[in-house]
């Protein structure tokens, strides 16, 4: 059974509180990263090329930037779920349990530098109308991550969109 625009409208443009990543940007993530990545950017490793730089010293990948924000699987963090979370299960209520990821997008605003503690709010950004696909009927969902430094600085903004569907329709 298809939502009601009325149901979609008390979720959109709901952003949660800033919620603090576990982890400060640092050396050793940026070296995994770069590592697995391949990446010989000397802005991310060669300190003496970094210091000499616009940055003044290593910055991490700017993708990099959700990997600092990843909440622990074990033990679970204790938080108020995000729009985005209550809003995927109103969608679960309603029989689209499925989920595929369609499409992503970044955009940078400033480096993350060594020691930096990244939060983020996230927001219900777009929803559309019922759609008929070749997986089952659903909603093409996309929800904001909005990235901030311990300055409030904005680092970066993140779309995200998915398909919630429901496959068994």
């Amino acid at each position: 059974m298809a939502l009601t625009r009325e149901e979609i409208e008390k979720y959109l443009s709901l952003e949660s509180e800033k919620i603090k990543g576990p982890d400060a940007v640092c050396e050793q993530m940026i070296r995994h990263w770069v590592e697995i990545m391949e990446d010989e950017n000397p802005l991310y490793s060669d300190e003496e090329y970094a210091k000499n730089s616009e940055y003044g010293g290593i910055i991490a990948p700017p993708m990099q930037v959700q990997a600092y924000t990843m909440q622990p699987v074990w033990p679970k963090t204790e938080r108020e779920p995000s729009p985005m979370e209550r809003f995927i299960k109103c969608l679960r209520d309603e029989g689209y349990t499925s989920i595929v990821a369609t499409h992503q997008g970044q955009e940078y605003f400033a480096p993350l530098r060594l020691g930096d503690e990244i939060s983020y709010t996230i927001t219900v950004d777009q929803v559309s109308d019922e759609k008929q696909t070749s997986r089952g009927p659903g909603y093409f969902v996309t929800f904001l991550w909005t990235y901030y430094n311990q300055k409030d600085e904005l680092v970066c903004k993140q779309s995200f969109t998915i398909l919630a569907y429901n496959a068994g329709a």
